[in-house]
């Protein structure tokens, strides 16, 4: 289903793609019924570039457009409630493959870094064992079902390679070190 709508414009539009997105997948843009959408404390950039909410997560962190203009294409920054942050994509539509498709990406991350190669096999098996976590967790009985409609509402399917995925996370943790987030106290935010 390829459409040139805006991700957030499809969101708001499906509401079960809406909710697909917020559980299992914890990018809660329904969290906009409930008022503004604000982080647990007030943050801004150190750049001094735009910050703008646009999601959330089940645990009180918040997705962020940062920088210029009003296209999803401005990098998407994830900021948890205990004062971690860390660029999630280069911008929305990467963002959301990696969030839906590659969860585990900050672990493969990790591992490449202890030096393991994180081939397409050794990511699906990663992401089939952080999988198989969350569906006991949760009580889910098919989030591979879950992941490829929420794909396909989107207009984002067929999935990418999971070597892709780890590709375009790469990208979005080399925007770290520009994308610093600040607390009112001017405390820098902890980047994962």
């Amino acid at each position: 289903m390829a459409t040139s709508r805006p991700l957030l414009d499809r969101l708001k539009a499906d509401h079960e793609a809406a909710q697909l997105a917020s559980f299992p997948f914890e990018f809660d843009i329904l969290a906009r019924a409930y008022g503004p959408l604000t982080h647990v404390e007030p943050v801004r950039l150190a750049s001094g570039a735009p910050l703008e909410p646009i999601a959330k997560d089940h645990g009180g962190g918040t997705y962020f457009f940062c920088g210029e203009g009003d296209g999803e294409d401005r990098p998407v920054l994830f900021a948890d409630s205990e004062g971690s942050a860390g660029m999630v994509g280069t911008g929305l539509r990467e963002a959301l493959l990696l969030l839906v498709g590659l969860p585990c990406s900050g672990e493969a991350l990790y591992w490449e870094r202890e030096g393991r190669q994180m081939d397409e096999r050794a990511l699906r098996a990663l992401r089939d064992e952080d999988d198989a976590e969350y569906i006991e967790a949760a009580g889910l009985e098919d989030l591979p079902g879950m992941r490829a409609e929420l794909l396909d509402r989107l207009g984002l399917a067929p999935l990418p390679s999971l070597v892709w995925l780890l590709e375009r996370a790469r990208a979005a943790a080399a925007l770290d070190a520009t994308h610093v987030l600040i607390n009112e106290e001017g405390l820098a935010y902890q980047q994962d």
